[in-house]
């Protein structure tokens, strides 16, 4: 279930960030969504690594490290992801991240 509600959340973040008009702003991103941005995408890597397949723990990852990157990298996601995937998930995340040449430093 937490799986389900995190990507129902990140799918909503990226329809925001693709200027889809769903909030009244000037300028809007994740910085209206108060929290801790970190927390959230570690404890969602951590539900996801638990259920989910190498490819599917690529596909949910992606989209968080692609945001990280173009925010200076500041919550370390492809860091975190890597810590928390098992061997075959950071393996496959590894190989995805390098194709589609995703900034991580």
């Amino acid at each position: 279930m937490a799986v389900q509600c995190f990507k129902v959340l990140h799918e909503l973040i990226d329809v925001m960030e693709e200027g889809n008009k769903i909030v009244f702003a000037d300028e809007y991103g994740t910085w209206m969504i108060s929290g801790d941005e970190k927390r959230f995408a570690t404890s969602f890597l951590t539900s996801l690594s638990k259920v989910s397949t190498p490819e599917e723990y690529t596909i949910g990852a992606i989209p968080l490290i692609k945001r990280d990157s173009y925010e200076s990298l500041h919550n370390k996601v492809y860091s975190t992801a890597i810590n928390i995937g098992t061997a075959d998930q950071t393996i496959h995340l590894k190989k995805e991240v390098h194709k589609q040449k995703i900034k991580t430093k």
